[in-house]
């Protein structure tokens, strides 16, 4: 329930009073007050009750068949403002008749209590598309750490095949190197072995100068022949080397091309992979923008709804204000007939001026706290909790003055009827017992007179005299008891108006208990409030207390800095008087100085 939503004081009047009313009458005449009045829609407005004299005939149309159709302002989306101006009425409970249209008056005080309505609903509504927005970003997060997943893991795929691809390029490398460094050294023997023989055959000529032709040809013959076999054995050393280097070659070869199918394997894994990132990224991409398309969605609805909510809440306050106007004025009204009521009662004055008396003195606390709260700021929380805890004593006092109150009200609601009921009926029995010893006794009074009578008459006139006598007491007893009956008549009435006084009397006394437990509850609500208005007073107090104090310390700080700034400029002046002496006095010398030379100057001229 907000704080809007006020509950109605006559509907709390009809429960008390169906509560109350357990009577069931005997005569068919009398009915139950409550259930007629719930039954016929008894409300009470400015004008009067609704089932007064000029609306007896739309009570009667009513109670034919003419029923108003129930008003429920379903909860809309869009339509929460067309809704303040309509008033949401709640159903008629199960067994009773529907009611009454109320006036214009009762629609305005119950407006706030459709507008918390809706207010609930869609707050209701807010906290649920809240929580889809939750889910989804929520699922956008996951999915986002999925594909952050993917990606590290093709980031280490990827790693792993540079890591491969580097290696199969250092193992190239080194291996024509080696193919190369091999190929050099061949060659270098090579050439060492042609060096040895030249040397050989310039050695062998110069050792034998004066050899023939024959000789030199011989052996220069042996010397190719040696030269050929060497030029053999060099060609199949080369050829076997050739060999081994094609073999080795193509055994490379065939290593580089399994590392190149290798690395194209690699390469068209690294590429697919690559080329699923770039999807997932495009997913991902797609996926924020989505995201960030709907949350933006959701912010604009959101501030639409809060527009629409600072909207209902100016609306709110407007209709708050009428409706505290309009329960001022109606106040004002019962209190007027609750005065004039509650002077009789001295018992309810006194309890009733003792809760004015205890408001009066924490107003007057309250008062006097306010004003010593700028000189007395430590004992303020002492003597707000000695407030405080005089405040709970006095609920707990009215509390169980209440319960006392109460417990005699049942005790003299249940026991006074039955002591006057146990009254009447005595009397009752009382009458009929002295009314029954009065026949008796007038009874025996006539038999013993007309028995003496009658002996002494016997002997004259027997027979007359019996009849005659018959016919007196015949007389008598039907007087008699025509008044008895009288009597037993004006007694029976008697003891009806006093039922009918005794109900009467008891409803106005359960009407002034109802007035005296409502007055208890709206002091009670005084005095929450004014607890409440205190402490939002020395919370503001505190508030304007410490602006106060940040003004005064910045304050403070900025005097500070311009009596700094004061004494830098002071220094400062000191020191550029001091300097303008000196330069002065230094001016004063060079041109006493100049004067001086001047004079020398045109002394040694003349």
């Amino acid at each position: 329930m907000t704080a809007f939503a006020r509950p109605s004081l006559l509907d709390n009047r009809y429960a008390v009073i169906a509560e109350t009313s357990a009577y069931t009458y005997d005569d068919d005449d009398l009915v139950n007050y409550a259930e007629f009045l719930r039954q016929h829609g008894r409300y009470m407005t400015k004008g009067g009750y609704v089932d007064s004299s000029r609306r007896i005939r739309s009570l009667h149309r009513q109670q034919d068949g003419f029923q108003i159709p129930k008003r429920q302002t379903p909860p809309s989306r869009t339509g929460l403002l067309a809704s303040i101006n309509k008033s949401s009425l709640s159903a008629p409970a199960i067994g009773t008749t529907p009611r009454k249209l109320k006036t214009s008056d009762e629609n305005e005080l119950l407006s706030p209590l459709s507008l918390s309505a809706n207010l609930e609903n869609k707050k209701k509504e807010y906290d649920k598309q809240m929580k889809l927005i939750e889910e989804q970003m929520i699922k956008a997060k996951q999915n986002e750490r999925e594909a952050k997943r993917l990606e590290g893991d093709i980031k280490k795929e990827q790693r792993q095949l540079h890591h491969s691809l580097r290696d199969l390029d250092v193992d190239a490398t080194r291996k024509r190197y080696n193919a190369e460094k091999h190929l050099s050294k061949n060659l270098e023997e090579k050439d060492k072995i042609e060096r040895e023989f030249v040397k050989k055959r310039e050695k062998y000529t110069t050792v034998h100068p004066s050899k023939t032709l024959a000789q030199i040809t011989y052996v220069m013959q042996s010397s190719r022949t040696h030269r050929s076999f060497v030029n053999r054995y060099l060609s199949r050393q080369t050829k076997e080397r050739t060999d081994r280097l094609i073999d080795s070659l193509q055994a490379n070869k065939d290593k580089d091309r399994r590392n190149l199918l290798l690395c194209n394997d690699l390469a068209r894994q690294y590429q697919t992979k690559s080329h699923e990132l770039k999807i997932k990224h495009q997913q991902f991409n797609q996926i924020h923008s989505d995201f960030e398309q709907k949350v933006q969605q959701k912010e604009l609805e959101e501030n639409r709804l809060k527009k629409e909510l600072a909207d209902i809440a100016t609306a709110l306050n407007l209709e708050a204000q009428k409706v505290k106007t309009d329960m001022k004025d109606f106040l004002n009204i019962v209190d007027n007939d609750r005065v004039q009521t509650m002077k009789q009662d001295l018992e309810q004055e006194q309890k009733l001026n003792q809760t004015k008396v205890y408001g009066k003195n924490y107003d007057q606390e309250r008062r006097r706290l306010s004003g010593d709260v700028t000189l007395h700021r430590s004992m303020l929380d002492l003597k707000q909790r000695d407030a405080l805890r005089r405040i709970g004593d006095t609920k707990s006092r009215l509390e169980t003055i209440y319960a006392k109150q109460r417990q005699l009200n049942a005790s003299t609601a249940i026991n006074e009827p039955d002591r006057r009921a146990t009254q009447l009926m005595s009397k009752v029995t009382d009458i009929e017992n002295r009314r029954s010893q009065l026949m008796n006794q007038y009874m025996r009074d006539k038999t013993e007179k007309h028995e003496s009578e009658a002996t002494t008459k016997a002997k004259t006139r027997p027979v007359e005299l019996e009849t005659k006598q018959h016919e007196d007491r015949l007389r008598h007893l039907e007087n008699t008891m025509n008044k008895s009956e009288d009597v037993e008549y004006e007694l029976r009435k008697s003891v009806k108006e006093a039922e009918f006084q005794r109900r009467k009397k008891e409803q106005e006394v359960q009407r002034l208990k109802d007035d005296l437990i409502r007055k208890k509850r709206e002091d009670a609500k005084k005095i929450q409030n004014a607890i409440a208005r205190s402490e939002q007073e020395e919370k503001e107090l505190e508030r304007h207390l410490a602006k106060e104090k940040a003004k005064l310390y910045k304050l403070q700080t900025r005097r500070e800095d311009n009596y700094l700034r004061l004494t830098r400029q002071r220094q400062q002046m000191r020191e550029n008087k001091a300097l303008l002496d000196i330069h002065e006095r230094e001016h004063e010398r060079l041109l006493n100085v100049q004067t001086q030379s001047q004079s020398l100057q045109s002394f040694s001229t003349i």
